[in-house]
Parts: structure tokens; C-alpha cells; sequence
């Protein structure tokens, strides 16, 4: 009996039905809403078509295109601080030395704790009387006198940032710590046996071992940046003077507390645009080592 050719084959549609209905809950928790609100920058408040005239206004919008520079400015400084953070720590983490593991839980802490609670607590440290913060500089001869870290436009971007990488640095820390103990010690040993000292060993063993997993946080860690929205809020409001107004607390205050609902989905557009824009580049510039890697 000849065996039926592939082209012949039934086609099996069980194992797509098995999934169909998490594709089916994913677009419509998803794809839906961002549909919708891209529908939705292209009409009024009342629901009229209005086509580019929100997006002129985007373009025409100067206090937006601060908002703009004040995230651009956020996202490098919050992605290198707790990309910093997390490094130091999981190399740490990564030695043996006592009390190691008691270390490692004491670490994860700031990640279980909720934003809401996070940011009570570095309200009560940055308080401009009687914080914690301002009482430990004091005595220690690093300023003459307190800091307004949340009331004063030059130091408001700084306090927002230490809360969010203290708040984040654990989940970038455990990620890195997963990526460093995955690299054989194998590949040290034989460094040990031709020479090479610890920094040597790093450069060229530890580094290019954990090279994807840093690439991929370091792109996760931009996205997610743009979207930081609880602590930022919370702690400042947007202010002083706007000074923390990042496009997404811009977004969420013309929204909720103008009601400029459309022209609130019109920059919301924007940014995800920019995020796929993003990710896009990050894709096209591994292209070229992903096939490599296959055809080796």
C-alpha cells in the first residue's frame, strides 16, 4: 500500500483549537483596546470624525514635546541606574561569601513590596523636615540643609528616581543572577589554566556569555520605562512645575483630570509608536547574528 504523500494529508485542527480561545481572550484583552483608542484619536470628544486634526495639534503641542524630553531623559537615567544596580548586585549575589542567601532574600524585598506602599515610604524618607534622607546627609556633612526632593523642581527627577530603580533593581538583579550561573565554570577553569585573572575572565567569558539575556533586559527595561507611571504619580504628581510630567503622566492628567479623552488617545498613539518603532530597530540590528547563528 503506497503511503499517503504529505499534500494529501487532513489537516489537523485540533491542536489550533486548543489554543484558539487563549488567542481569542489575548486580542480581545489586548489588540482590542489598542485598536480602539488608535479609532479614537481620530475623533472628537463627541465621538465625530475629525481625521489628523488631534496629531496636528500633537505636532503644534510645545508642552507635550517637553513632556517628550523629560521621558527621554527618565528612560536613560532610570534604565542605567537599575541596569547599574542589578549588575553590582547579582555579581555579588554571585560570589560565595556568608550570608549570602539571607542577602539574596533581604534584596528581592523592594520588588514584593506594592507601588502604592513603596511610594509612602519614600515620601516619609524624602520629607523636607523631618526625613530620613535629608537627617542621614545632614550628619554625615554632605549638605548644610534639607533637600526639597519632592517639592523642588531640580531635585524632584532625582528623588522619582532613586524610588523607581530601589523599587525594580530586584527583578533585573535576579534576571542577570539566572543569566550569570547559566555560563559553564568550565569555561573559567580553562581561563584559570591559560592565565587569565578575574577581569580577563569577565571581559571575555562572563560578558559574552550573558550577552543576549543583557541585550534583551536592556530593551525590556526601555519599554517598560516609558510605561512607568505608579510611583511617578504618586509621589509628585507630575510636578513641581511639571518637572516629572513624563508623556504618560501627561497622558493620564489629560485624560482624567482635563477630559480631553481624544486628544489623550492621540498621545497615547505616539508612545506606543514609538515603542514598536523601538523594538522594530532592536529586531533589525540582531537580524543579522541570529543567522549567523543558524548557519553555524
Amino acid at each position: 500500500m503506497r503511503p499517503t504523500s504529505p499534500s494529501r494529508r487532513r489537516f489537523d485542527f485540533f491542536p489550533y483549537a486548543l489554543v484558539l480561545p487563549l488567542v481569542a481572550i489575548t486580542c480581545f484583552v489586548f489588540l482590542y483596546p489598542i485598536l480602539s483608542a488608535v479609532v479614537l484619536s481620530f475623533r472628537n470628544n463627541y465621538g465625530e470624525f475629525v481625521g489628523i486634526r488631534n496629531y496636528v495639534r500633537l505636532l503644534n503641542d510645545s508642552s507635550f514635546w517637553f513632556n517628550v524630553k523629560l521621558t527621554l531623559i527618565y528612560v536613560a537615567l532610570y534604565s542605567g541606574g537599575v541596569f547599574f544596580v542589578g549588575f553590582v548586585t547579582a555579581l555579588v549575589s554571585n560570589m560565595d561569601w556568608r550570608g549570602q542567601k539571607v542577602c539574596n532574600t533581604m534584596m528581592t524585598l523592594p520588588y514584593a513590596i506594592p507601588d502604592v506602599a513603596a511610594s509612602l515610604i519614600w515620601m516619609w524618607m524624602f520629607d523636607y523636615q523631618y526625613g530620613v534622607l535629608n537627617s542621614i546627609l545632614m550628619r554625615l556633612g554632605v549638605i548644610s540643609q534639607p533637600i526639597g526632593w519632592l517639592i523642588s523642581p531640580s531635585a524632584a527627577m532625582h528623588g522619582v528616581l532613586m524610588a523607581t530603580v530601589w523599587r525594580l533593581f530586584p527583578l533585573h538583579s535576579m534576571i542577570i543572577l539566572a543569566a550569570l550561573r547559566s555560563v559553564p565554570k568550565e569555561l573559567y577553569e580553562a581561563a584559570d589554566i591559560d592565565g587569565a585573572n578575574s577581569l580577563q575572565s569577565f571581559f571575555y567569558i562572563t560578558v559574552p556569555s550573558i550577552k543576549r539575556v543583557l541585550e534583551v533586559l536592556v530593551l525590556l527595561t526601555i519599554v517598560w520605562s516609558f510605561q512607568r507611571f505608579t510611583i511617578l504619580y504618586l509621589l509628585t504628581g507630575g510636578g513641581p512645575a511639571g518637572t516629572t510630567e513624563t508623556a504618560v503622566v501627561r497622558i493620564y492628567r489629560t485624560a482624567f483630570e482635563y477630559f480631553d479623552q481624544s486628544y489623550a488617545y492621540t498621545m497615547g498613539t505616539f508612545v506606543l509608536m514609538v515603542l514598536v518603532v523601538i523594538t522594530l530597530v532592536y529586531l533589525w540590528l540582531n537580524k543579522p547574528r541570529e543567522s549567523e547563528g543558524e548557519i553555524a
